[in-house]
């Protein structure tokens, strides 16, 4: 008798995992017809790293027909000067961008014509170049080459020609004009807006002073302010640079 029901008993059991068996396989086969993928694990994202070092951009913004692409745009030329008496579309003298990374990219004087980086305006217009004023109103106005322009190598150790300096301030790379001082011996590299308005370099005979300590992965600078003359200024204050826009093709 005993032996009887556990027979049962045992018949009771494997039919019963036989049919979670069949469930579990029907189920699996209608989720994945349902959804049209086997059922695997859920992705896992992770997130993504803090940056530890300054973000170098290199800008291309005309191609080798001299138009303008990557998002920076070509300012229609005004025929009246009252419109924009500051800028001087004839230049002189161009060598290698103190911002190039790559060949033929130019400063040309006078200061006055804003072109401290530029690239040519392409075979259809020799002795044209395309100017840029900074990258984040991506203007690029015309200018006109007096000679024609020689082929330039980039500097050993380029400047960048913009930065972006935590808390969000922006500094453009000098270019001439008049300028204030301090009688700390520290000159201006670069403009910057608001209460301090310069990136600071001190000036050496050899001109082997940088504005940009790169020793480190996150780039630092000194930013300080100007006065009339060489006032006595409080010392400069250490930034980091979050972005140095460098000139390329």
């Amino acid at each position: 008798m005993t032996s009887r029901s556990s027979r049962w008993a045992g018949v009771v059991v494997v039919g019963f995992v036989a049919i979670l068996a069949v469930a579990a396989t029907t189920w699996a086969l209608l989720h994945y017809r349902l959804i049209g993928q086997p059922v695997v694990a859920p992705p896992h994202f992770t997130s993504p790293a803090i940056p530890k070092g300054t973000q170098v951009i290199t800008v291309v913004p005309v191609d080798a027909n001299g138009q303008a692409i990557n998002g920076y745009r070509q300012l229609p030329i005004s025929a009246d000067p009252s419109q924009d008496p500051g800028r001087v579309s004839d230049v002189f003298g161009c060598t290698a961008s103190p911002a190039a990374v790559a060949d033929d990219i130019y400063y040309c004087a006078p200061n006055a014509a804003g072109a401290d980086v530029c690239w040519p305006g392409g075979p259809s217009t020799p002795g044209t170049l395309w100017c840029l004023t900074d990258p984040w109103d991506k203007g690029l106005h015309q200018v006109a080459a007096a000679n024609p322009l020689p082929h330039v190598l980039p500097p050993p150790t380029p400047a960048p020609f913009a930065l972006l300096l935590d808390g969000g301030t922006p500094c453009r790379l000098r270019n001439g004009g008049a300028w204030g001082g301090r009688d700390d011996g520290l000159v201006a590299a670069y403009g910057c807006p608001n209460e301090t308005p310069a990136v600071l370099m001190p000036v050496r005979p050899d001109g082997g002073a940088a504005a940009i300590d790169r020793s480190q992965a996150l780039w630092t600078v000194k930013v300080g302010s100007l006065g009339a003359g060489n006032p006595h200024l409080p010392p400069p204050q250490t930034r980091t640079v979050v972005t140095a826009w460098f000139a390329g093709d």
